[in-house]
């Protein structure tokens, strides 16, 4: 299948990233976000990346929100790279402007295919499990805070199957990152979902970055209770959990029960150097200011294990303080690993 007309919705951090490297590979990619002052700005001067390995400025097609409307042409493909909690609007604010073949890609945090799909139609829904690390904290310029080298995207179909636009659209995305396809897409998402569970609030929590948190052996032994919590959960709903960052799932589960807990550290600050000193999405965005993604990660897991019957206290404490931040209630420091070590 030929994907011709591509566009990105949400032009955040990884959004951006996605549409600067297709448009340096020569894909026709229009980038449609409502944050005025970037779009304006990637018009005016282009979008600059900023990777480990290199600087560029491309040329790119930016749209903002509102003027979507005048788009005539339908997509092929759209990346949905918006926040999880913007999900279902976005579907279906897109809907018109995709083709009666295309495909609304979900480049997202959590798990979001289930509330797409009833939009779009499930076999108009594909997933996209990313794996690179970005920022944006400045108009037009985005930063790539992982290694090159790094594996960035996974692709798949909700049912399983590997079909030939699965495996077109990922060798489509690998001008931007190492792609490739998987008969496991809830498995990776689980994976992904676990990870981001383990990281993001602790981030915004604590105010430290990537580099930082693995360093940290009071975060370690949080996050070993986090991932535990939430492969029980995953375990009930009968999903099978790929490995989290290239370590198996039971690692954290015999991690948890107090066995092998030093190798699992020494492995996890390992599989960590390639991750860099980015800082996670949730961090960026209290800096920002914004709603935190914290509810659709720590607190799906919560949601789905009270569903199953599986407790997840560490889980619920960890959202519960990022939303007593969210609402200034709380000021990030290092110091609030204390308020769940508890929970230990």
């Amino acid at each position: 299948m030929g994907f011709e007309k591509l566009a990105v919705l949400g032009a955040g951090a990884i959004g951006s990233t996605i549409g600067a490297y297709l448009t340096r590979a020569g894909r026709d990619v229009t980038l449609i976000d409502p944050w005025a002052a970037h779009v304006e700005a990637m018009r005016r001067d282009g979008l600059k990346v900023t990777a480990q390995d290199e600087e560029f400025t491309v040329r790119v097609k930016a749209v903002h929100l509102g003027d979507v409307c005048s788009i005539r042409e339908r997509f092929d493909a759209v990346f949905l790279a918006v926040k999880s909690y913007d999900s279902v609007w976005a579907a279906q604010f897109i809907a018109p402007y995709l083709r009666p073949e295309g495909v609304l890609v979900s480049a997202q945090n959590s798990i979001n295919e289930d509330w797409l799909a009833p939009v779009i139609g499930y076999t108009r829904t594909l997933g996209c499990v990313v794996t690179l690390g970005a920022g944006l904290y400045e108009p037009g310029h985005v930063l790539r805070t992982s290694s090159p080298a790094r594996p960035s995207f996974a692709l798949g179909e909700l049912s399983g199957m590997i079909t030939p636009r699965v495996q077109a659209l990922a060798a489509l995305l690998a001008p931007v990152g190492a792609a490739r396809t998987t008969t496991n897409l809830w498995g990776e998402r689980w994976a992904k979902l676990i990870l981001n569970s383990m990281g993001n609030a602790l981030a915004g929590i604590t105010g430290l970055n990537s580099a930082e948190l693995r360093a940290s052996p009071d975060v370690f032994a949080i996050t070993v209770r986090i991932a535990a919590e939430a492969l029980q959960v995953a375990e009930r709903l009968g999903v099978q959990v790929e490995p989290l960052g290239g370590i198996p799932p039971q690692a954290y589960l015999d991690a948890a029960r107090g066995e092998g807990r030093e190798e699992l550290r020494q492995t996890w600050m390992e599989r960590g150097r390639s991750i860099g000193t980015g800082r996670p999405s949730l961090l960026q965005d209290v800096l920002k200011g914004r709603r935190t993604e914290a509810d659709d990660l720590n607190g799906y897991v919560v949601r789905k294990g009270r569903a199953v019957g599986v407790p997840t206290p560490m889980n619920e404490a960890v959202a519960e303080l990022a939303r007593r931040l969210e609402a200034g209630e709380l000021q990030q420091d290092s110091a609030n690993l204390h308020l769940l070590s508890r929970y230990l």
